[in-house]
């Protein structure tokens, strides 16, 4: 390990997950994954914002031309982690991970300039393939993100540096989703976004060059470039290890649920709230903001025990707040018949049904962060050494099975069978329940 990571006694972050900050161990990481996090965010939400609120209608797109676009995007960008996930974790085990880190780094940069020329000549198709690309490119930063964690972090820092780095990801994400969609929907605003996420990656390859070595742990594993067959190959070679394959199809639920609630929340502003982008964005915000403080809450209460113990009541407060949203938006909307104006942010907070809205997102997200940051410590501390990258790449194979999966069954239920947004929202969240009892019983045979 790096840093003195292996040294003897209980580390500080143990008591104090801040005191991390203060280590070259942990520091750069956070660094390029917060900016790397914030700048896929901000290319996204903007292409999002952009075909919702501005070509949709200079295109004449009808409601469901808008969600099958966005979910086609959504699709693309996920993709990729099912095609390259197994084949970036081969690699990451046989080379130095922060070495790989400063060349993935590098590729954003090249397709952030891609994506500059694309948004200003509003080249839809090839922004479409840049979002295949970009999913490709955190493909390949996955396994480096989360592999090195166990290199670089004693046992008992393990939750202090997942519950900051899972944390941190949803705060990036939320401030890309704002930045990215309020940007481009300003004047000149094309042109902002454009320069923006060129100067971001920029500065996330820069900070790369400050992460330690993390050399190979292991004998270096033969990389399969036929992807779909490294794909198979990986899940295969993975689940001979059974609590870490547990802690990682579990781990699949959560973003086939979450895939699904952040995938229609700027289509529920619009369509089903008569909100403008900016209440969108509050949306974001409240889902953001609750997943980053239930992952921080984990580390507080487990003080660094590897443990599953707050997953079963995260997943059930899942399916509650999910159910919570449901009912609320249904609530919502006394005296707003037939009108065809946007709220804006002041006028929908100005609602009193708007609050119980904002209030079930809060809470499911917090639940979801109770949920998904004890997965991630799990399998990323039960798996074999000298493997890590590719259990990372596994679970990021099965993540984006999940998502891709999930993309199609809510563009299905929405379009084909014309189940309303909140209504997809609620029955993933029901899902939460099954996915309780599961991992509670997992947690039991554990003690």
């Amino acid at each position: 390990m790096t840093d003195q990571a292996a040294a003897g006694g209980p580390s500080r972050a143990a008591g104090n997950q801040f005191a991390l900050f203060g280590s070259r161990r942990f520091t750069p990481l956070f660094i390029v994954q917060f900016l790397g996090a914030f700048n896929d965010q901000t290319f996204k939400n903007a292409f999002v914002a952009l075909l919702t609120y501005r070509l949709a209608d200079s295109m004449a797109l009808t409601e469901g031309q808008v969600d099958l676009f966005v979910q086609m995007s959504a699709g693309l960008y996920i993709l990729p982690f099912a095609l390259c996930a197994a084949t970036a974790g081969q690699i990451a085990d046989g080379m130095d991970k922060a070495r790989m880190m400063r060349f993935v780094k590098f590729a954003e940069i090249v397709l952030m300039i891609v994506a500059a020329i694309a948004y200003l000549t509003q080249a839809l198709t090839v922004l479409l393939i840049l979002m295949f690309l970009m999913g490709a490119q955190s493909a390949f930063f996955a396994p480096i993100k989360y592999g090195v964690l166990p290199q670089y972090m004693k046992r008992d820092e393990m939750p202090a540096a997942n519950g900051l780095i899972q944390g941190a990801t949803f705060l990036a994400i939320l401030l890309g989703q704002i930045f990215g969609a309020k940007l481009v929907l300003t004047d000149s605003g094309v042109l902002a976004v454009s320069v923006a996420v060129v100067v971001i990656a920029v500065i996330g390859w820069i900070a790369s060059f400050w992460a330690p070595s993390a050399p190979p742990m292991g004998p270096k594993p033969r990389v399969n470039w036929i992807m779909p067959l490294a794909m198979v190959q990986i899940i295969r070679e993975c689940r001979d290890s059974k609590p870490a394959m547990f802690a990682m199809l579990a781990l699949g639920w959560f973003w086939f649920a979450g895939a699904t609630f952040l995938s229609l929340i700027f289509q529920v502003a619009k369509f089903s709230l008569l909100a403008s982008e900016d209440v969108a964005l509050i949306l974001l915000t409240s889902f953001s903001v609750g997943v980053a403080l239930g992952a921080v809450l984990y580390s507080v209460i487990v003080k660094g025990e590897v443990t599953l113990k707050t997953a079963p009541w995260g997943a059930a407060g899942m399916g509650v707040g999910a159910l919570l949203f449901y009912f609320a938006v249904g609530a919502y909307g006394v005296g707003l018949e037939g009108r065809t104006e946007l709220m804006g942010v002041s006028e929908f907070l100005g609602r009193a049904e708007s609050w119980p809205v904002l209030g079930a997102l809060v809470f499911m997200a917090m639940c979801a962060g109770l949920y998904v940051t004890p997965l991630n410590v799990e399998y990323q501390v039960k798996a074999p050494e000298g493997r890590k990258g590719q259990f990372v790449a596994c679970s990021n194979v099965i993540d984006s099975l999940c998502m891709v999966f999930s993309a199609a069954v809510t563009a299905a239920l929405i379009g084909a069978l014309g189940v309303p947004r909140e209504g997809v929202f609620a029955l993933a969240g029901l899902t939460g329940f099954v996915a309780a009892f599961i991992v509670w019983r997992k947690a039991r045979a554990e003690g």
